[in-house]
């Protein structure tokens, strides 16, 4: 397959929902299966229900491209999620500085190669990785604002907050897509200008998610180094909902994992649906297994609805993309 990598960078404002009741909970990166709901809809309003149910569909059985959640860039720097196994360091290593390690949640491309290249880590490797965690953390801001609902029948009010993520100037988003039909590399890459241009996330009334697509090219260098290691382990880039067919292996083969339940309202094409979509489960991005995950889409279409609110399938993005792990 061959691997594109794809550079966002948002004209204002995101509002990226995080688990929780209240808008105030945002996010500051897009996990896989939300990144492919937001272009499934981008393809409903542009075409139509049915070309969206056949798109969707087409991912049911052997996929036409798997992608990546997406993550941080800022300048050249790009941020993988860390491995949640250091079984790899050296005891004495982790000994010394094992609540460093603790503290880290993202890595520099250069560090995330060293890192599942099984390569000795030093404690200037550590410095260099907790200075990248700041400037991560100095990549984006999160402004809180007021809001005001008024009842229609009672005139009454209710104040709310709502949480917004800005990334600053030289940041944005960046994310993987591994293409099995070469056909649909130009599909890609205009649909997702596309969603630019719709928005991604939530609030986009009040002009949040507009992107740019920057970058969009075929991995080299670094990244290409990355995916092109031989092992028999691999790391998550994506979050990972194991087929029925890889139950068996997934129960055996689990290094490190995390689970993450999504749940919440259905969208379709603009309109949000007064429905529910069943919850799903997965696996997180940064968990490593000893076999290479496929996944599957989900589908979670709720047992029951009201008549004409629902008129397609609801699915779950839950396909694996991964990077080898252990050298």
């Amino acid at each position: 397959m061959d691997i594109y990598v794809f550079k966002l960078k948002f004209n204002g404002a995101t509002h990226f929902g995080d688990t929780g009741i209240e808008l105030e909970n945002v996010n500051e990166r897009i996990n896989s299966d939300t990144l492919f709901s937001a272009l499934v809809n981008t393809v409903n309003i542009l075409y139509g229900s049915e070309k969206a149910s056949e798109f969707a569909n087409s991912f049911l059985q052997n996929p036409p491209f798997v992608i990546s959640s997406l993550f941080i860039y800022r300048e050249n720097t790009f941020y993988f999620p860390k491995p949640l196994t250091d079984d790899h360091l050296a005891e004495e290593f982790k000994k010394d500085l094992g609540k460093e390690l603790k503290k880290i949640s993202w890595l520099s491309q250069d560090m995330f190669l060293k890192w599942i290249s099984g390569k000795k880590l030093e404690a200037k490797d550590i410095e260099l990785i907790k200075n990248n965690n700041r400037n991560y953390k100095n990549s984006y801001t999160i402004e809180i604002r007021p809001r005001v609902s008024i009842d229609r029948n009672t005139n009454s009010t209710n104040l709310y907050h709502c949480g917004y993520v800005y990334f600053k100037k030289d940041a944005g988003l960046f994310g993987f897509v591994a293409f099995k039909d070469q056909k649909m590399i130009d599909f890609f890459k205009n649909l997702l200008t596309d969603l630019g241009n719709i928005g991604l996330g939530g609030e986009k009334t009040y002009g949040s998610g507009f992107f740019d697509v920057i970058d969009f090219s075929k991995i080299n260098n670094t990244f290409l180094d990355i995916f092109n290691t031989q092992t028999s382990q691999y790391v998550l880039l994506s979050l990972y909902h194991p087929s029925k067919d890889e139950l068996d292996a997934f129960k055996e083969d689990l290094i490190a994992y995390d689970l993450l339940r999504k749940k919440g309202w259905i969208s379709s094409g603009r309109h949000a649906l007064p429905v529910k979509r069943k919850s799903a489960g997965f696996i997180i991005e940064g968990s490593v297994l000893r076999f290479k995950p496929t996944g599957c889409l989900i589908n979670v279409t709720p047992d029951t609805y009201p008549n004409n609110f629902l008129k397609h399938s609801v699915y779950k993005y839950g396909y694996a993309f991964t990077a080898p792990f252990g050298g």
